[in-house]
């Protein structure tokens, strides 16, 4: 796992950083200092960039087929298997999203919302974006040889995670759990890959063209 520390090590500091203050600050304040960092640039940014953790991935598995099918089929399984994962413990908890939390806790108080974006109320843990984020960009730091990437990896992934928080879609507890079954399950995906041969996945479809 050394060859992805680039990846690994921030990560650690993320997690380790989230658990204490999540373990320090009541849900509400800690949600709510998270969101003063705003600013209208900020909120184009990550509109769009919380994106990345919806259909991005999907769309990047279509043109990794040009490039090679192992690469394409890992990205495709890590995403499904990590989906799944999100599926079932999102129907096992139920927890309101933060506009519905505020509503029903705090009705006095006014979330910072972006005009145009759709705010959802239920499902809140865990975080599906950050889990496919997580999913996806460490996927892609496993068939990437260059320290450097990993660590923009990292970032791109850790953007997502705050643009849930940021947009006020999820409380910092959906993408700290999120971001771990992301990374987890994929890693999980990895060893089950470096036991197939998959000799069919060596080629791609340049070589059909």
């Amino acid at each position: 796992m050394k060859k992805y520390s680039a990846f690994y090590i921030p990560y650690l500091v993320f997690v380790l950083t989230l658990v204490v203050l999540i373990i320090c600050n009541e849900k509400a304040n800690l949600h709510l200092w998270i969101i003063s960092f705003n600013s209208p640039i900020a909120d184009v940014f990550f509109r769009y960039i919380t994106f990345v953790g919806d259909w991005v991935p999907y769309a990047a598995v279509a043109g990794l087929l040009f490039y090679r099918y192992r690469m394409a089929a890992f990205v495709l399984f890590s995403q499904l298997a990590s989906g799944l994962v999100s599926i079932i413990i999102k129907q096992t908890w139920n927890e309101p999203r933060p506009v519905l939390y505020f509503k029903e806790h705090f009705p006095t108080i006014q979330l910072h919302q972006i005009t145009g974006d759709h705010m959802h109320s239920s499902h809140s843990f865990p975080s599906g974006h950050t889990i496919t984020a997580f999913a996806f960009f460490l996927a892609l730091s496993f068939f990437t040889k260059r320290p450097s990437l990993h660590f923009v990896y990292f970032i791109l992934a850790f953007m997502v995670a705050y643009s849930r928080v940021y947009l006020s879609q999820h409380f910092p507890i959906d993408v700290l759990v999120g971001s771990f079954i992301g990374v987890s399950v994929t890693i999980v995906c990895k060893y089950y890959f470096d036991k197939q041969e998959l000799k069919w996945a060596d080629g791609s479809l340049r070589d059909v063209f």
